[in-house]
């Protein structure tokens, strides 16, 4: 096995088996051909932030590994909760695609499952399966065969989507918003929210400011008031939006986040913010004295 790993990382063997370490952080014993140690290849890590780094995808690899555990006992919602964490963190995880995948068809979402599948692949080849793709792709074109007319209009956005072909993407969500008064408010507003994204892919927050405007008509909810804050920011209205303000906040501000954040409990996300402050200010004020105190 030939490896390129920093020094800082310890590496244990076991017969065909290898655990890696840094700092007290130890991933589980796995096979010497395991695709987590790609991701540890020196090259493929941040060398300003290499130990913390490392940290993180030992980490990641460990709730990959418990996720893959609860898979093999079908508790598929459970699995893809850690899943789903995994892919927060690196959305291309490949392996994370694959085991989503595996559990959504488990679930019968046979259509979503091959698009999982197919993300897999496109970030990790290795992790191609020609019988599960025949096998999936048979219950994902059955399962599109029972779809009402709306449904498969939505489903067919969402493939485009995922392709990156956003005009043919809004075609087929326009199909779908044609007979709108058929969807429950939740769901229109959803529709609405992704034809929206498809036009911010296209550079044309003119429309999407208005469908995420719709979109508010019918249920307000997050997605769309940020997503309306972003295009109006974007096309320098004269609004003071609740996203400009956001954009405008202070450094002061950012340390009372990551202090309330520390204080519940909250410690990474805290951490994230502190490391940001750090690489950012370096006046010897309060807000410098406070920060080092959060981080020491």
């Amino acid at each position: 096995m030939s490896l390129n790993i920093s020094d800082e990382l310890n590496m244990e063997t076991h017969e065909n088996l290898v655990r890696f370490s840094v700092e007290g952080t130890s991933t589980n014993w796995m096979a010497s051909d395991d695709l987590f140690i790609k991701r540890i290849d020196e090259d493929n890590l941040n060398r300003d932030l290499l130990v913390e780094h490392m940290k993180k995808e030992i980490q990641i690899k460990n709730l990959l590994d418990e996720a893959i555990s609860i898979f093999k006992t079908q508790k598929f919602a459970k699995a893809i909760e850690m899943l789903d964490e995994v892919l927060f963190y690196d959305p291309e995880y490949g392996e994370a695609l694959l085991f989503k995948s595996y559990c959504l068809r488990g679930q019968g979402h046979f259509v979503k499952a091959l698009r999982h599948y197919k993300r897999a692949v496109k970030s990790d080849e290795s992790l191609r399966d020609n019988e599960y793709h025949m096998a999936i792709t048979r219950q994902a074109n059955e399962e599109r065969s029972n779809f009402p007319k709306l449904k498969l209009n939505i489903y067919a956005g969402d493939e485009h989507f995922a392709r990156g072909e956003f005009e043919m993407a809004i075609e087929s969500y326009d199909r779908a918003l044609e007979d709108s008064s058929k969807f429950k408010q939740k769901i229109l507003s959803k529709l609405l929210n992704k034809k929206a994204t498809a036009c911010i892919k296209l550079n044309d927050y003119g429309d999407a400011c208005e469908c995420f405007g719709k979109s508010l008509e019918v249920d307000g909810n997050d997605y769309a008031i940020f997503g309306k804050g972003v295009c109006e920011y974007e096309l320098d209205l004269d609004i003071d939006s609740g996203f400009r303000r956001c954009l405008r906040i202070s450094k002061r501000q950012m340390l009372q986040q990551a202090l309330i954040l520390n204080d519940m409990g909250y410690h990474e996300e805290s951490s994230r913010i502190a490391d940001y402050l750090r690489k950012n200010h370096f006046k010897n004020d309060d807000i410098y004295e406070k920060l080092q105190a959060l981080i020491d």
